[in-house]
């Protein structure tokens, strides 16, 4: 299903094979086969690896649709490229992460913070982050790529083993370095 969306929305570009496309929050590359255009999508395993397999892209589309569905959101859409700003705390896995969603500095940004609860660092301090891909996050931790696609205000805390989604009011990283104000 997302491959014949991509395919068709690419018919009317004029790509040609070997062409690296981005269609809403997915990176495709384009392949000649023996019957014309076709598709490599990014497998989420390691970085910068494609597949003709779209079995995981298909569930991470499932996986953001329904989360959005469930909780009455709409989109703010972003792109697997832009950055996150991300607490040197952060390791993937880690059961005291948290995103929080805040308003986009600029067009290049995606407004995630990727951060620890109880997190040492001093907040204040340039030195104190890194800023990430979302996709590069996403290979290295699962776990947040259902969330991307969350507005503006939203929390996920992946303590427990479902991730608890909050609604707060944006304010920004001061609410991201202690979300429980």
């Amino acid at each position: 299903m997302l491959r014949e969306a991509a395919l068709e929305n690419l018919k009317a570009r004029n790509v040609k094979p070997g062409e690296t496309v981005q269609l809403g929050w997915f990176v495709f590359r384009t392949i000649a086969t023996d019957h014309g255009l076709d598709l490599e999508t990014l497998d989420f395993k390691a970085l910068a690896s494609f597949t003709t397999d779209f079995e995981i892209p298909e569930r991470v589309h499932w996986a953001q649709q329904e989360t959005l569905r469930r909780l009455g959101a709409l989109a703010k859409d972003c792109t697997s490229r832009q950055p996150a700003l991300v607490s040197r705390s952060y390791s993937p896995g880690s059961k005291r992460a948290f995103i929080e969603r805040g308003q986009p500095t600029n067009h290049s940004d995606s407004g995630w913070y990727v951060g620890v609860l109880g997190d040492t660092l001093d907040m204040r301090l340039a030195s104190s982050f890194v800023h990430q891909s979302l996709y590069e996050l996403s290979v290295r931790d699962q776990r947040l790529v259902t969330f991307w696609l969350l507005p503006v205000g939203y929390q996920v805390f992946f303590g427990d083993d479902e991730p608890r989604i909050e609604r707060v009011e944006p304010v920004g990283i001061a609410s991201a370095a202690s979300p429980h104000r």
